[in-house]
C-alpha cells in the first residue's frame, strides 16, 4: 500500500489546482456597474452625406445591476436652426424597434427604451439617423447621452444637452450624462 500513494496524493493535488485556476479565472471576469457604464459605451458618428448624420451606440456588456429604463441621447444646435424634421433610432433586435425623435428649444431628443426582452439586450446598441436643419455645421453640434436604470417617470423633453433633466415629480432618479463633441466621436 506504501508503494502506491502517488495513486491517492496526485488526484488531490490535480483537484486543489483546478479550483484554485477556477477561482482566479472567476476574479478576472471583468464587470461594469451602470455608474462605470459612462466610459464604457462605444459611440461614434459618421456623415452619410452632406446633410445626413449617422450615430451609433454600443455597450460592451450588460452592467452588473441589470437594465431597465429608458435612455435618451439628445443632438443640440447652437443658434437659431429653423425647422427640422426628427430622424429615427433604431435598436437592431428581433423584431426590430424603431422610434421617432421629439424637436426640442435646443435640438432634437431621441427616448429608447434599455431592458430585457425574451433574452436580448433592446437598447445596448442601435442607431440614429437624422438629417441636418440648413444652417448648421455638422462641427458644431453637441451629441448627449442621458443613461437611467431605474424605473422612473418620462423625461420632461426640453433640453437636448440634458443640463438639468426633469422626471416628473421623480426625485433622486438614478442617472448620469455624457456629452461627446462632433470631433470627438467621428469616424474618418
Amino acid at each position: 500500500m506504501r508503494r502506491h500513494w502517488v495513486v491517492f496524493v496526485l488526484p488531490a493535488i490535480l483537484m486543489v489546482f483546478i479550483a484554485v485556476g477556477g477561482f482566479i479565472y472567476l476574479d478576472q471576469d471583468e464587470t461594469v456597474s451602470n455608474e462605470e457604464l459612462r466610459q464604457e459605451i462605444d459611440l461614434t458618428a459618421s456623415l452619410m452625406d452632406e446633410e445626413t448624420v449617422r450615430i451609433e451606440w454600443e455597450w460592451p456588456q450588460m452592467p452588473t445591476e441589470g437594465i431597465f429604463g429608458t435612455d435618451y441621447i439628445g443632438l443640440s444646435f447652437d443658434g437659431d436652426f429653423g425647422s427640422i424634421e426628427p430622424g429615427m433610432v433604431t435598436l437592431p433586435v428581433e423584431p426590430e424597434q424603431t422610434f421617432q425623435g421629439t424637436v426640442v428649444e435646443n435640438g432634437i431628443v431621441f427616448p429608447f427604451p434599455t431592458e430585457m426582452q425574451d433574452h436580448q439586450g433592446v437598447g445596448t446598441r442601435g442607431t440614429i439617423i437624422q438629417v441636418l436643419p440648413e444652417n448648421v455645421n455638422v462641427e458644431d453640434i453637441e451629441i448627449s447621452l442621458l443613461h437611467t436604470w431605474t424605473n422612473h417617470e418620462e423625461l420632461t423633453l426640453e433640453d437636448a444637452t440634458f443640463a438639468q433633466p426633469q422626471f416628473g415629480d421623480a426625485t433622486n432618479v438614478l442617472h448620469w450624462v455624457r456629452t461627446y463633441e462632433w470631433n470627438e466621436i467621428v469616424e474618418n
